[in-house]
């Protein structure tokens, strides 16, 4: 098969994957509950009242930023298409990628704290978010105790995420952890857990993992040596789904 046949192909997949977000409103974490490792739609009095608080489907082109570090905290925002990233500056002047966001997910929750966004949020290419005021879920979620559950719930989850990624797994492992869970998140939405869109630069995603740029793109290269995944054209092929696993026991 030939490369531009390669490359045509994988753009119609990643055409389609963001075609289907496009057209799927209710599959964010907000909305939705997980059976047998899929994202399920919730249809009930709390979730129709987050729908009616919720503006939907507002465009992002690449780079445009949804909020900056110090704006007032104001509201949530979900992925509907297209990746995110958030950004915190410290008082050298250094970024760090603190956290890369795809669909179905939401962001804004550094901001609950203390009033104020703590990192800025870009999107990484082309893509929409969903826009949710934040004093009005408040209030949903003192009238619904299941939206306030799964407000904690979720904000458990960020707090495990940090502890992982701050944890003292090595390069291999790092990139591993992070692949299976874009790949879990994509197969909880109905996508394939082996090939996925991935726009992420190598840059960017050595920043978000600590890492060297250098030594990141040794992993890569070791890991599709081994069979195990790949990265090309913008796009993750996941070989192996055992062997992640045995990676981050080992």
């Amino acid at each position: 098969m030939s490369k531009t046949l390669m490359k045509a192909m994988n753009f119609d997949q990643n055409k389609k994957i963001d075609s289907a977000y496009q057209n799927n409103c209710g599959d964010c974490e907000l909305c939705t509950h997980t059976v047998n490792r899929r994202r399920v739609r919730v249809d009930s009095e709390e979730i129709l009242a987050i729908e009616n608080i919720i503006q939907s489907h507002t465009q992002a082109e690449k780079s445009q930023i949804i909020y900056k570090t110090g704006q007032p905290f104001t509201h949530l925002f979900t992925v509907h298409s297209g990746m995110f990233k958030s950004i915190h500056t410290n008082n050298k002047g250094e970024e760090r990628i603190v956290e890369i966001f795809i669909p179905g997910q939401v962001m804004g929750f550094d901001g609950i704290r203390d009033g104020r966004y703590k990192t800025t949020v870009k999107a990484i290419h082309s893509g929409s978010y969903c826009i949710i005021p934040y004093q009005q879920l408040n209030e949903l979620a003192f009238k619904h105790k299941a939206i306030q559950d799964r407000l904690l719930k979720m904000m458990s989850e960020k707090i495990l995420q940090f502890e992982i990624s701050h944890s003292e797994f090595n390069a291999k492992q790092k990139l591993v952890h992070f692949i299976q869970g874009v790949s879990e998140l994509y197969y909880s939405r109905g996508f394939s857990a082996k090939q996925f869109p991935f726009p992420v630069s190598q840059r960017d995603l050595a920043n978000h993992l600590g890492l060297a740029e250098e030594t990141l793109s040794r992993t890569f290269a070791k890991l599709k040596k081994d069979d195990v995944l790949m990265l090309k054209d913008h796009q993750i092929t996941i070989f192996d789904l055992d062997a992640l696993d045995d990676i981050l026991n080992t």
